[in-house]
Parts: structure tokens; sequence; C-alpha cells
């Protein structure tokens, strides 16, 4: 009789090597989703880098104990070459933390080219981290490269001059962040939460750290059954669904900024007013009606259910008196609002900002309390209301 005396010593073998080769779990501890080169924005440098060292700050959102650090050169048609890289503590006031300068590598080598439409993670590292502490990275540049990131204030100097923790003579002005992603391993988050839309989820206005996800973070992190969130801010600040405004929109960049996103569980989608705004040159511009809106959102909805992601959708906000405001985006707007609510069982859950952030008397207009004068942006309070309406919607869906 054939026996097969080796089938349970191999099967042992492979659980033996597949334990030890299991791999890190990943979740977004800050995140910069490309834009695009702008070198005529408020305060920017206005041109390519070119023999200089970059230090970009960035956020740990999460605690953790291993780290990496995602570089985009997604929306170039050219490769960047990157010289050298570190990283470093800040303290609570942005003050580099002496000693605590490290290295990046990438496959073991400290210089790496980044091909075109690509991004690069470096390797990992271990450099316990502090939810909400402050890091810096500095990136050389040794050619002369327009980075097409997210613009953002960062300190520019010459040469390189990673390893040092001040920089010489430094020039702070807004230009491309290189850096788009702080990823982090020995974590307690199980789930991953990004939030997807235009500059009310980036927080334009707000004051560091206070848009309604950083701080729908800390309210989960103060919650017994909200520790195992880990958030990826997502947005864009002049956003639109279908439309070229600042950034790809919004289906061109879902799957890089949604379902690439490491660890992502749920996706949170407040998008579309910047497309319910008028337009300046309807000939130039495409004005699309609230039906069009809806099937991006039937879209977005679709290819993550593909993936297995939950969805949550939110109302768009009141927005009487912006600037790009009219009867007839008014008229999208609600409309697009009574669909969300009409669909609601679709999702896996939808937070009504429209009504948590109306004026009482006037639910076409923001409260006047809680934004910036714009009639269109939060302030800090008004985010404070925002994580506040998202906070039992997120609880809601569990941390198993």
């Amino acid at each position: 009789m054939k026996r097969h005396y080796l089938a349970l010593p191999l099967f042992g073998l492979c659980l033996v090597g597949a334990a030890a080769t299991a791999p890190q779990h990943w979740v977004p501890g800050w995140s910069a989703p490309p834009i695009g080169y702008e070198p005529k924005i408020k305060e920017a440098l206005g041109r390519p880098f070119h023999d200089e060292t970059v230090r970009q700050e960035v956020r740990a959102g999460i605690a953790g104990q291993t780290l990496r650090v995602r570089f985009s050169n997604e929306l170039a048609d050219m490769p960047m070459r990157i010289g050298a890289a570190t990283i470093m503590r800040l303290d609570a006031d942005g003050k580099p933390v002496a000693g605590s300068v490290r290295p990046l590598t990438f496959s073991k080598a400290t210089d790496t080219l980044v091909p075109a439409h690509a991004p690069m993670l470096s390797d990992p590292i271990a450099f316990p981290v502090t939810a909400g502490e402050r890091l810096a990275v500095t990136v050389y540049f040794p050619d002369e490269v327009a980075p097409p990131a997210h613009a953002q204030m960062v300190d520019v100097a010459a040469g390189n001059v990673t390893g040092l923790v001040d920089l010489p003579s430094p020039t702070h002005a807004r230009a491309s962040g290189v850096v788009s992603g702080l990823e982090v391993a020995g974590t307690a988050a199980t789930r991953v939460l990004v939030t997807f839309g235009d500059s009310i989820t980036e927080g334009a206005g707000a004051s560091r750290a206070m848009s309604w996800p950083d701080q729908l973070g800390r309210l989960l992190a103060a919650s017994a059954g909200g520790r195992c969130w880990a958030i990826a801010n997502e947005g864009i600040s002049g956003n639109r669904l279908l439309s070229q405004g600042r950034g790809p929109n919004a289906l061109s960049r879902f799957d890089r900024d949604v379902l690439s996103v490491p660890g992502a569980t749920h996706v949170v989608i407040l998008e579309g007013i910047n497309d319910i705004g008028k337009v300046k040159d309807p000939a130039k511009d495409w004005q699309p009606p609230a039906a069009s809106l809806i099937a991006a959102y039937e879209q977005m909805l679709a290819r993550a259910k593909a993936r297995g992601l939950k969805v949550i959708i939110g109302t768009l906000l009141p927005y009487e008196g912006a600037a790009y405001a009219d009867a007839a985006g008014e008229q999208r707007r609600e409309t697009v609002n009574a669909w969300i609510r009409a669909n609601a069982k679709r999702f896996d859950g939808v937070i009504d900002f429209d009504i948590a952030m109306r004026e009482p008397g006037k639910p076409t207009v923001m409260r006047l309390a809680e934004q910036i004068g714009d009639h269109l942006h939060p302030n800090d309070a008004g985010y404070a209301t925002m994580a506040k309406t998202a906070l039992p919607v997120i609880m809601a869906q569990g941390c198993r």
C-alpha cells in the first residue's frame, strides 16, 4: 500500500512559513492626495525645485510602532529623482527635536527614481509615534523637478541638508509637498475610514488639525467603542465630482484615493457642491444637472461595493450666499439631498450634514456662527458640529 509519509510534515512547515512571513497590517496615519503643480497659487514658491532640500510637516493621526512614507509622482509625465530623504520628530510647537533624524531608504538604497505616474513607498522603519504627534519629512531633489503633488507650506534650503535638524536659511513658501501619505503598522486600528470630498472635507478655513475628519478621529479615540478606527482624509479643496476643478475629478481619483488606501474598510462620500455652484462661463465649463451628480454617486457606490468597502454618504451643506450660489444651484442641491435620503437603505449609513449645519429658521443658509463668513466653509465650531453629527453613524458600524 502506498503511504504518503511527508504530507503532514510539509503541511506543518507551510503553516510555520506562512506565520513567519505574515504581512504587516498597515493603516493610514496622514494623507495628502496629489493635486498637480501649482506655481501661481497664493504664497507659492513659483518655480521648480533644483539641488534643494524640502521639508514638509506631517502628523500621525494614530499611534503605532512602525511607519513608512508614501511619495507621489502619480500626476507627472517624467520620472522624479529623490536624492535622499529623512524623517524627524517635531515638538508641540513644530520645532525640530534634536537627535530624532532618521534616514529613509528605498529597497535599502538612500536614493531612488520614482517613475512617471507612480507612487513610491519607503522601507518600513521602527519609529514609534503617538496619535497627534507632529513629524517632518525632508527630501533632497538633485535635479530640476516640479512635483505635481498637494501644495502646502514647506521649507526649502539649498543643497542636500536632509540630515540636519535645522535647515540653513530656509525659504518658507507654499509648494509641492511630495509626501502623499504616512502609513503606520503596529496599531490598534482594525478599521479604516476614508473621508472623500472637497474643501469641506480637507478642512478649508479650519485651524491646524481641526477639520471634521480630524475632530472625528479624536472623538472616536475618546470613545470606548471607537478606538478601532484610523482615518484617511482624502479631501481636495476645489475638487469636483465630474468636471475639472482642483485636482483630478472625483470619479478619476476614486481608485487611487479610496480603493488603494491601505486597510480601507469604509468611505464617507461628501462631494458635489463645487459641481452645483454656477460656472462662470457655461460655454466653456459644464454645469452638470442633478441627475449627472446622482449618477456619479451611483458609480462610486458600485466601485466601492465591488471591493468590499462599506459606503456612507453625506448630504450637501447649505450654501446660500456663497459666491457661486444661485436659485438653480439650490434646486440641484435639494434634489441631490432628497435622493440621498430616499436611497438611504442602499448605503451603509447617511450623515445628514445639511440638517446639522442649517441656520435656525433659514434652512438654505449655513449656520452663521459656525462658518468663516463665505457661506460655504465651516469654521472650527462648524467642523466640530460635523464631527459630532458623523460620530454616531461611524460608531454604529462597530469594531468587529
